[in-house]
This record gives structure tokens, C-alpha cells and sequence, in this order.
């Protein structure tokens, strides 16, 4: 199945060509072209019409997204996913440390996106895989899949309405809450790692304290941005470095799952419903070094 869109035509949208009412809904030119040349439709009260209809009051207007191509490169593998909320738009998953999110040259197949190309065709899902988050490998937690690129586009046009937490230990003893507002930009070119840099991308990151454990601390983070290894970065740029995180720091304690970074909690506005969702999970029992 792919995408489809109804709409019941208001009294004040009398008179308003399906071409401006689906700009309205900001559907991109793109995508209606796409549906006219790529095995999609415009209905109106169920029969073909084109851009050029005028709307009346109580039509029903329904777009068919073409069903959408796959990279070659994006095989199916099957992996246990635990899945804690999804609909006929938008799927919220929990990933495990240790699994990608995305392939690589590592890892060309025992990723999430893997895993949920599987897990479309046997539910006949006929689309690609629309990350509306990433996580690193190592970071365990909750993730937003867009089942469709519509839905992507509404997700991520306004991140900012996308809230975010984490738990994390990090070393030593973090006495107060606070904000790290410092930017980050890769180290050197080609290198996965990052650092504080004055040429780097704005990047804030809000740390409260909940408890002490032993010789480290248990946080929580809330991110106003988005950027690769944030959390990591701006702990490390504090002096307190991730437990676990061998990448940041060269005296970390190896841990069989990496790094200790959880997304525990995820809320954001349904770009179909427009109502607040919010999701979360508990500390999982690999914080308990």
C-alpha cells in the first residue's frame, strides 16, 4: 500500500483548485508531479480530476502517493524490533546498543533500516525508510520512522517541535544542572570524530543532574539541536566524558554495548492528527556497572 491523503473540502476552500488547496497542505510541487507521471491519482468524489479542478464545498479530495522506490543497496534482514507505537504514517521504534541505524561499508546489512525494509514487506509497505532521528550505533533508544517522504517532509520542516531526552553516565562528579551552548565540527576531514570548534555548527545541549554512582553521575540531556555525537561532544568538552565511550576518551572503561547513552523519551505533533504524542522508555540494565 502506499500513501493516501482524503480531504473533506470546507465551505471557506469553495472555489480553491486542487493545485493551491494541496500547496496549502504543503504537498511540494514535486510530489504532485510525481503522483500525476508515477502511478499515483487526484480523486474528487471518487473519479479522476486534475490540478485544474475547482474544489466544492464537501468534496472528497483524495491524493494516491506513487508507491515509492528503494535503494538496490538497502536488502532485507530480519532482526527483532521492538516497536512501541506505530500507525499507518509513522512507526516509533526501540533500537538496542550495538545495532546501526543506517548501513555502512561495516555494516551493509545487520542495521535498523535493514531490519525494517523486512519488516515493510511483510506488512506490504511500499515505501523507503524515513529516519526522522538518527542514533549512533552504540546509543540505545527510541527512534521516529516515517513510513512515507510526505510524512518525513512534515516531521522534519520544523524540528525544533520534536523533544528529545537522554540518559547518560558520564565520569566524575557533575555538582549542577546547566547548558553547554559551544558549536561542533568535525576534527579533521574524513575523521568520524568531533570536537568543539569556533567554525563548528550551533549546538545546545541542556544536562540535568539526577544522581551519583559511585565515582560517575547519571544525567539526563535535552537537545535543542541535532548534531552528529552531541552529547558526546559537549560531555567530553566539560570534562566528563561518557562511561564507556572510547572515542572521546582514551582511559574509558570497554563495555561490551559501548558507550552509555539512552533516548528514553521522544514527544512531537502528529503531522496528520496535529496532536502531541509522547513516548518513553526506562533506564535500561546496562546502566548498572
Amino acid at each position: 500500500m502506499s500513501l493516501t491523503l482524503t480531504y473533506t473540502i470546507k465551505p471557506e476552500e469553495h472555489g480553491t483548485s486542487i493545485l493551491n488547496f494541496l500547496k496549502k497542505q504543503e504537498i511540494s510541487k514535486k510530489a504532485i508531479v510525481a503522483t500525476k507521471h508515477r502511478g499515483g491519482d487526484l480523486q474528487v468524489n471518487g473519479e479522476h480530476q486534475t490540478v485544474r479542478y475547482v474544489l466544492q464545498t464537501n468534496d472528497e479530495l483524495k491524493i494516491i502517493f506513487p508507491p515509492e522506490e528503494r535503494s538496490a543497496g538497502l536488502a532485507p534482514y530480519e532482526l527483532p524490533l521492538d516497536i512501541i507505537f506505530e500507525d499507518d504514517y509513522l512507526l516509533v521504534v526501540n533500537k538496542p546498543a550495538g545495532i546501526p541505524t543506517i548501513p555502512s561499508i561495516r555494516h551493509p546489512y545487520e542495521t535498523l533500516a535493514n531490519a525494517l525494509v523486512h519488516y515493510y514487506n511483510q506488512q506490504k509497505i511500499e515505501s523507503t525508510i524515513h529516519f526522522v532521528n538518527r542514533l549512533d550505533r552504540d546509543t540505545s533508544g527510541l527512534l521516529v520512522v516515517a513510513k512515507y517522504r510526505h510524512i518525513h517532509h512534515l516531521m522534519t520542516k520544523d524540528v525544533k517541535q520534536i523533544k528529545r531526552k537522554y540518559y547518560t553516565l558520564v565520569k566524575g562528579h557533575l555538582t549542577t544542572s546547566g547548558t553547554v551552548e559551544a558549536p561542533i565540527g568535525r576534527l579533521q576531514e574524513g575523521n568520524v570524530k568531533r570536537g568543539v570548534r569556533e567554525d563548528g555548527d550551533h549546538a545546545v545541549t541542556h544536562y540535568r543532574v539526577i544522581e551519583r554512582q559511585g565515582e560517575n553521575t547519571l544525567i539526563e540531556c535535552e537537545l535543542e539541536t541535532g548534531r552528529t555525537h552531541q552529547i558526546r561532544v559537549h560531555m567530553d568538552y566539560l570534562g566528563h566524558p561518557l562511561i564507556g565511550d572510547t572515542l572521546y576518551d582514551d582511559q574509558a572503561l570497554i563495555l561490551e554495548d559501548g558507550h552509555l547513552l539512552h533516548s528514553y523519551y521522544v514527544s512531537f505533533i502528529h503531522p496528520i492528527t496535529k496532536e502531541t504524542y509522547e513516548f518513553q522508555t526506562d533506564l535500561p540494565k546496562r546502566f548498572s556497572i
